[in-house]
């Protein structure tokens, strides 16, 4: 009998992988010491009103991102399928694994670098979250989650897929809030006045 029988597919072997320990490790590992340092940064492991509640859309108040589940959630769920691009783009060779880490490793310094006093102070003077205080710690965490989970989907459904629903998230979201991905950065490096007042309802 052949050996070509008893071969698996790429796809199986790729499948096969996912579940193994050893794929999530050193991702597991670096999630694990990224909680530690904002738990340990001072940060508010569940909002600064002990409300336990899973999800708050109050995005322009002390709320935002004071819970698991926020509209921003989804923002990160794109930072999970942009970094897929990215990496498919530059490291295509690169093991599975790897480029997971990669992912959530850049879903982890995001999450540093933005709650940070000094980009917390940023987001306060020049965007319309002027009562922002920055994420606790279970935000963050659900946050790289979604990164990581972007990055399966992307992944899984291929470019046109994944692009139109980026496309999809991001013009729910101004509807939804008056703003998502792309507006929030342009904000944060270049803020504009029109764009502020129009999303307190100025």
């Amino acid at each position: 009998m052949s050996e070509a029988i008893y071969q698996t597919s790429p796809r199986s072997d790729s499948v096969t992988s996912i579940l193994q320990p050893k794929f999530w490790s050193a991702s597991a590992f670096i999630i694990v010491l990224t909680t530690a340092w904002l738990v340990g940064s001072g940060g508010e492991v569940w909002g600064e009103t002990n409300l336990y509640w899973p999800l708050s859309a109050e995005v322009w108040s002390r709320q935002n991102s004071q819970h698991p589940i926020d509209p921003y959630t989804l923002t990160h769920m794109l930072h999970g399928v942009l970094c897929f691009w990215l990496i498919k783009l530059t490291l295509p060779q690169l093991p599975v694994r790897r480029q997971f880490f990669l992912a959530v490793l850049f879903a982890c310094g995001w999450e540093v670098v933005e709650n940070s006093s000094f980009v917390i102070d940023r987001y306060r003077m020049v965007t319309a979250s002027a009562d922002y205080v920055g994420d606790a710690v279970v935000n963050s965490f659900v946050d790289i989650l979604a990164c990581g989970a972007g990055f399966f989907f992307a992944r899984a459904f291929g470019f046109g897929t994944s692009f139109a629903v980026f496309v999809a998230v991001e013009v729910l979201m101004i509807f939804w809030i008056k703003d998502n991905l792309l507006l929030n950065i342009l904000m944060i490096l270049y803020p504009l006045d029109g764009v502020k007042s129009w999303q307190v309802g100025l």
